[in-house]
């Protein structure tokens, strides 16, 4: 009964071991949303709104965007926006666009955004030093903006 009963303890102990470990790599989910604090430079813009849909870069377009952003807790993570854009206003000018307020950002990459002119949701990409901001939610904010890390 001894030795069936360090037999059992051993096989336990090896699955124990098993279970405990994990050789999977750490999925980026679980370490919180990328921190996109800074000053970027606008490269490309297209708005449903402002551009007709079609996609401006500079200099036909030209602005600057201003993000801080506070620890993430769990998830997500919020932040402060400050937007200054200039397009073409259709008729050989230009138009400037200012907005500033308040961002979420979540580990799978969803966006929301609270701003005095334009509220709306969609997605985030950071690669490099480059920014991608896709607005799907509502419909008269559907817009793209790349920028460019300062």
């Amino acid at each position: 009964m001894t030795r069936h009963y360090f037999r059992l303890c051993a096989v336990l102990v090896g699955a124990l071991a098993l279970a405990c470990g994990d050789d999977d790599p750490a999925d980026p989910a679980d370490e919180g949303p990328i921190d996109i604090s800074g000053t970027y430079s606008l490269e490309s813009f297209s708005s449903a709104a402002l551009t007709g849909g079609a996609t401006l870069t500079a200099p036909a377009v030209s602005g600057t965007l201003t993000l801080a952003q506070s620890p993430a807790t769990g998830q997500e993570a919020t932040g402060t926006f400050s937007l200054q854009v200039t397009v073409p206003d259709g008729q050989g000018g230009t138009q400037p666009v200012a907005d500033q307020g308040t961002y979420t950002i979540r580990s799978d990459g969803s966006w929301e955004q609270r701003g005095a002119l334009q509220q709306g949701t969609g997605t985030v990409t950071l690669e490099g030093a480059v920014l991608t901001v896709t607005v799907a939610q509502p419909a008269l904010s559907v817009s793209q903006s790349v920028w460019r890390r300062q």
